[in-house]
């Protein structure tokens, strides 16, 4: 008997992630005489069809229509082909759907020894080197141009890693491409595809890899992409590295202290060119798929034996797989939002039933502290705003605004004369807030009561002069890279560029694109935007209505969504938020003392 076709399906709609895993895979089987294709859609099936087919599970009888779901019969000669680890959501669910299938497979040691605990029959498919992802060479005195890639959908832990490794990175060229948790079916400005993500992993002299949720496997996939193009892997400890080894083929760290360890190893020449060939030569010569792809034939041919294909039937019955997902698809459940309040947020938006006499006390309220506020008080800067070494950029005013409970700006405003680019002018406008007297390197706006943050931005925008505007809060520090990196965004075309934010609670936020249907759900992007003026002219400047008091940034970001501006995300932490320390005690100065005297009165 003939080996049969395999048909490696994808549901359309799913991630392209699983269909170019489905292409290498598909090249395996054939390198070795088997045949093999990929197709996109429901299981294909004609009278005489000797295919078996191939599916992700967890995401093939997710996203594909209920009505296009597999029959039984056909699930029984079709092979689950498993990628994801346990301690994460879709491992579970694929776990529950493997009964429905013939046979399986995992591309992961871990996840298989789980799906065998707990009593499924999966084999090990052993991924290695492909052609298919290899845009490198082997030359190793390629240039590369960017010192630090990172490559993982958004998730709370992995954010809050990432914004805990930005001051170990800053001064680095880091692209941190952290797309939402949801099927990729195109390139994004966070998401490459294929032949482009392969391209820049060989332009990439490091891969920093987390792990996702409660994971501690090693992402395998990712890590023999970046090996294929000489870009030296930086991970977390993982379970299963082997065959890797440690030192050898990647670099292994403590979660903590990742970004320390990838910076000190940039810093190593000798140790990054070492780790880069070597990892290289052992996928070449050393990690082969062709074993795992005869064995996916031979169970092909199992499945086929047992499970003769039937006769084309008529209208397919429903399986048993009842999981469904919107029809518009998922957001990601770990979007971060700006403002915490509004964090797993499923939609915004107004009431119908809102108390409009609310909104109405609120209008007037704010009508009559402009009428009593006796005008707004000005004090221009007393000190030019010395660069420490950086060059000047005479296009860029600074517009900040303090509102009470803000700490001072004294700091930022030095951030931002250290850096490598700094501003004409800073603007600040003390909304309701008073800082120490004496002469300061900005202009300050006074607002003796407090009118709200749209208010202030408008009244900043209109003091300033200079055609490009970055828009900061008093709650903020920045990197000396921050204008430069975001003025270069800017000056190549770019209406507005932005960049995520490291916050302590939150980990990025901002870290994603501006995106119409995310931002009617969710006020995911605040400050810290380089935008040109005129954009900011034809959107009318920032609202100023009660109701958009402290989503003022959200409201903007809107007006730009629908509008089609030309945004460019850039992908560094080059900002963080500020958390006022509380007051020294000695128990936090020195513990053991403390609790020394402490006892020592009982």
């Amino acid at each position: 008997m003939a080996a049969p076709r395999l048909v490696l399906a994808s549901a359309p709609g799913g991630s392209a992630f699983m269909e170019e895993l489905f292409e290498v895979v598909a090249d395996a089987v054939r390198s070795v005489g088997g045949r093999a294709e990929t197709h996109t859609g429901p299981l294909p099936e004609s009278e005489d069809d000797d295919a078996v087919f191939v599916v992700v599970p967890h995401e093939y009888l997710v996203v594909l229509p209920e009505k296009q779901r597999p029959r039984p019969d056909q699930l029984r000669r079709t092979i689950a082909f498993c990628v994801e680890h346990p301690g994460t959501r879709t491992f579970d669910t694929s776990a529950g759907l493997l009964p429905q299938f013939g046979g399986a497979v995992d591309i992961n040691a871990d996840s298989t020894g789980e799906l065998v605990r707990r009593g499924h029959d999966v084999r090990r498919f052993q991924l290695g080197y492909t052609p298919l992802w290899d845009r490198w060479g082997g030359d190793l005195d390629s240039p590369r141009d960017v010192d630090v890639t990172y490559l993982g959908t958004a998730e709370h832990r992995r954010s809050a890693l990432l914004a805990r490794a930005a001051r170990d990175l800053d001064g680095l060229e880091v692209r941190l491409l952290t797309p939402p948790h949801e099927p990729m079916v195109k390139p994004r400005p966070d998401f490459l595809m294929g032949r482009a993500k392969h391209e820049h992993l060989a332009r990439s002299r490091v891969l920093l890899n987390l792990h996702r949720e409660s994971s501690k496997a090693l992402e395998w996939v990712r890590v023999l992409e970046a090996a294929c193009n000489g870009c030296v892997v930086v991970t977390e400890p993982s379970r299963d590295l082997a065959p890797f080894t440690a030192g050898q083929h990647l670099l292994v760290a403590r979660e903590t202290v990742v970004g320390a360890a990838t910076a000190a190893m940039l810093r190593d020449g000798a140790l990054e060119r070492s780790i880069r060939a070597e990892a290289y030569r052992f996928v070449r010569e050393e990690l082969d798929m062709a074993p795992s792809a005869r064995a996916l034939v031979d169970l092909a041919a199992e499945l086929a034996e047992r499970h003769p294909a039937p006769a084309r039937s008529g209208r397919p019955v429903r399986t048993s797989a009842a999981i469904a997902v919107p029809a518009d698809g998922p957001l990601a459940v770990d979007t971060p939002s700006w403002d915490p309040r509004f964090r797993g947020a499923e939609s915004l938006g107004a009431d119908p039933g809102a108390d409009r006499r609310l909104a109405a006390r609120l209008t007037v309220e704010r009508a009559e502290t402009a009428r009593r506020t006796d005008g707004v008080v000005r004090t221009p800067a007393a000190l030019p705003l010395a660069p420490s070494g950086g060059t000047r950029a005479d296009d860029v005013d600074v517009l900040i605004v303090r509102r009470i409970g803000d700490p001072g700006v004294a700091a930022l405003v030095d951030d931002l004369a250290r850096g490598t680019t700094v501003p004409a002018g800073v603007f600040v406008c003390e909304d309701g807030t008073v800082e120490p007297g004496g002469p300061k390197p900005y202009d300050v706006l006074h607002h003796p009561v407090a009118r709200g943050a749209g208010h202030a931005y408008n009244r900043l925008l209109a003091s300033s002069q200079a055609d490009l505007l970055l828009v900061l809060d008093a709650g903020m520090r920045c990197s000396p890279h921050l204008v430069a990196r975001l003025l270069g965004a800017v000056r190549a075309g770019a209406d507005l560029a932005h960049c995520p934010v490291a916050d302590a609670e939150l980990g990025l936020v901002g870290a994603l694109p501006p995106e119409a249907r995310r931002l009617a759900r969710l006020p995911y992007l605040g400050s810290g935007y380089l935008v040109r003026r005129t954009v900011l002219e034809e959107l009318g400047g920032w609202p100023e209505d009660p109701w958009s008091e402290g989503l003022e940034h959200h409201g903007f970001w809107l007006g730009i969504a629908d509008r089609g501006d030309r945004t460019e995300l850039v992908q560094q932490v080059l900002l963080s938020r500020v958390v006022p320390d509380p007051p020294a005690r000695p128990v936090d100065l020195d513990p053991q003392r403390a609790w020394a005297a402490t006892n020592a009165k009982r």
